[in-house]
């Protein structure tokens, strides 16, 4: 099947179900968390469409969790100038290098990074706003990981006490990329360098290459990341792998 023809067929079916989803609880207002990755990109532009034919406002909002790339958050707003879509920037109450500095870094099994910098600001933002009819889209896939392929499509966040949807959930990556050159939408240029936008540096699944990268593309950032570690009690490392420390001024 020619993509053009696939991205039409994926899409009328989303849009079908959105329609529905929305219908069926009353939605009035439609939030998209977007990141600045390919996914968030769709399920940002599917929303633009969808809140346009539903005639309901629909809100960008973003999470600046004061550790991502250099670059990300002029490409958010740049997007959300290009769609004409409302931005909200919500951040943490502390920045992240604060936190490292009190609990040290994030690591697999003390993963305190994604409730601090991304849920609680999300958390405080909807806790002030007064609908209660707003629905969360987002650009959440099920082949992300085995962990993702058990969430619901469509549950009701315990956190943001709203919806959440996700639309393109059962889209394939290239469904995704598909979707992209079909609507001609601008990736963002970060993923020149990177595998992945990469919104938070959050250095609990982090590898050493990708930590390499940074340092060869952002090196600011990257001296950032030494110069706290250097401040760090008992001999703690930015990452820890396999029961041995990594320090990031070895790399």
């Amino acid at each position: 099947m020619l993509p053009g023809i696939q991205v039409k067929k994926i899409y009328a079916i989303t849009r079908k179900e959105f329609y529905e989803v929305a219908k069926a609880n009353g939605i009035d207002y439609l939030y998209c968390l977007f990141s600045g990755g390919k996914d968030s990109l769709v399920a940002l532009h599917i929303s633009k469409k969808m809140g346009e034919q539903l005639s309901i406002p629909l809100e960008a909002v973003h999470v600046d969790t004061t550790i991502s790339t250099p670059g990300n958050l002029e490409y958010v707003k740049e997007i959300c100038k290009t769609l004409h879509v409302k931005l909200t920037i919500v951040r943490p109450r502390c920045d992240f290098f604060t936190y490292v500095k009190k609990w040290g870094f994030p690591t697999v099994t003390r993963r305190w990074c994604c409730y601090h910098l991304k849920i609680e600001p999300l958390k405080d933002y909807f806790f002030r706003r007064e609908d209660r009819r707003g629905l969360i889209v987002d650009g959440m896939r099920r082949d992300e990981s085995q962990r993702r392929k058990t969430f619901p499509k469509l549950s009701f966040h315990k956190h943001f006490k709203r919806l959440c949807y996700h639309p393109i959930f059962d889209w394939s990556k290239q469904n995704v990329l598909d979707y992209i050159s079909y609507h001609n939408l601008p990736v963002n240029p970060l993923y020149d360098k990177l595998p992945r936008a990469t919104e938070c540096w959050c250095t609990a699944f982090k590898t050493v290459k990708q930590f390499k990268t940074l340092k060869e593309n952002f090196p600011e950032l990257f001296m950032k990341f030494v110069e706290v570690e250097g401040m760090l009690k008992l001999g703690r490392s930015a990452l820890f792998r396999n029961g041995k420390r990594i320090y990031l001024k070895d790399l």
